[in-house]
């Protein structure tokens, strides 16, 4: 749940440590702001506690450097042309390990994964070795299938691939619970948690006849909606340029105002939302997120899909080391149950003769 006052990323989360490069991060990070220890542990000479200061230390200073330089997230520098050799990025998600069996005598190491727009049919590969491994945790932890968080900088960029090698690898993880947790769950909001939204009713699901409803649902029905429930006294206009389609400064969570950027999508694409749907350049949500709110509210009349929901959380996690924010996903169910709540629902289109809906 959203909270006032609650803290950017540097804060509000942890990075845990699997696998450090020790030369590329003493490089990156000034050795006149770290504490003896730390560099001790980065340069080899603190054997007895250099194992628990590389995996739980190092990090929140990493994760400084991050908010200070802005470093942005591939989908960012795609949209912003600056993809190129060199450029630092992070990346959190699901990633594919390789090498860490037992078999693998090399100190050879990967992590793989196929990237969704606008970098589709590329993948992304980090390459790194054995020597890096801070924990013995670290072999179980990137084997296989998983997700980690990574921070690293682009080597080499071809048309199928982009490699990279890791600062740091490791899990981002919660600051403020007792037992930790991933971060990046804690960037969703609910909607029902929005008190103005809070009298959907969440066991109704529509049938498969009464979601078809959808598609006699304007975009501008729900925009005008929003802004009834906002009290929002004027409805934006569409234009070609837009951000966003509503912002409001009046949505209300936990007894608290925060400042709403909404982006409507309405039946004119009645089918899981893709990153594709999203503006002529597929760049829709990417400028939604340079707008400076709080909450980042995606609307679709259909299912949000995976890649859409991937890339928000991208663009919000990037966002969360420079200013609090959530993402809200209100999908074709959430929006349906949101005009029943308020009488907007359709009623079943009329039977004509010949059986079929009109």
């Amino acid at each position: 749940m959203a909270k006032e006052g609650i803290e950017t990323l540097p804060t509000a989360g942890k990075l845990v440590a699997f696998y450090l490069s020790r030369d590329r991060v003493l490089a990156l990070l000034s050795s006149q702001t770290l504490p003896a220890q730390v560099i001790a542990a980065l340069t080899g000479q603190n054997a007895q506690m250099s194992t628990a200061i590389l995996s739980n230390a190092v990090g929140s200073y990493l994760l400084q450097a991050i908010a200070t330089d802005s470093v942005r997230t591939l989908p960012q520098l795609a949209f912003e042309g600056e993809l190129k050799e060199g450029v630092p990025f992070i990346y959190n998600g699901h990633v594919t390990g390789k090498g860490f069996a037992a078999s693998n005598k090399t100190l050879a190491l990967s992590l793989t994964e196929k990237l969704d727009e606008p970098l589709a049919g590329k993948k992304l590969i980090f390459e790194f070795s054995k020597n890096g491994l801070v924990n013995s945790t670290a072999y179980t932890r990137m084997s296989g299938s998983t997700r980690l968080f990574a921070f690293g900088y682009i080597t080499e960029i071809d048309d199928t691939i982009i490699r990279a090698v890791p600062y740091v690898v490791g899990d981002l993880v919660t600051s403020s619970h007792a037992i930790t947790s991933p971060f990046g769950p804690t960037l969703e909001l609910r909607p029902e948690e929005v008190e103005q939204f809070s009298g959907i009713d969440e066991s109704w699901f529509p049938s498969q006849a009464e979601f078809k409803r959808m598609t006699r649902v304007s975009e501008q029905v729900v925009k005008e909606l929003i802004c009834r429930l906002l009290c929002e006294h004027s409805v934006p206009s569409d234009w070609g340029g837009e951000e966003s389609d509503v912002l409001s400064a009046n949505l209300l969570v936990a007894g608290h105002r925060h400042t709403g950027a909404f982006l409507l999508k309405g039946p004119a694409r009645f089918h899981p939302m893709k990153p594709t749907d999203l503006g002529k350049n597929g760049d829709q949500l990417y400028r939604l997120f340079n707008i400076p709110a709080r909450i980042y509210v995606i609307q679709h009349c259909h299912s949000i899909g995976a890649a859409v929901r991937k890339q928000a959380e991208a663009f919000a996690l990037a966002r969360s080391f420079v200013a609090p924010c959530q993402i809200m996903f209100m999908d074709g169910t959430t929006t349906a149950r949101l005009l029943r709540a308020h009488g907007l629902w359709p009623d079943a289109a009329p039977i004509s003769k010949k059986g079929k809906a009109k």
